[in-house]
């Protein structure tokens, strides 16, 4: 992987964990959450769509 698609990786991933732990302390409910993570540029580079961005916040905040 190129050094410049890392690094716009690397921000999208460090974006959509701030958005779950903000979730996980309760300062902002699911739908803002999964709004806020939709919103993440590039986040189609964490293969993150609204298909599956539920799945992906279920998993983050259950473990399941």
């Amino acid at each position: 992987m190129s050094k410049v698609k890392q690094y716009y990786t690397d921000v999208a991933e460090k974006n959509v964990d701030a958005i779950i732990t903000k979730l996980k302390q309760n300062t902002i409910d699911y739908a803002t959450a999964k709004n806020d993570i939709l919103a993440v540029d590039d986040i189609n580079l964490l293969n993150i769509d609204a298909d599956n961005v539920d799945e992906v916040l279920e998993y983050e905040t259950t473990g399941i």
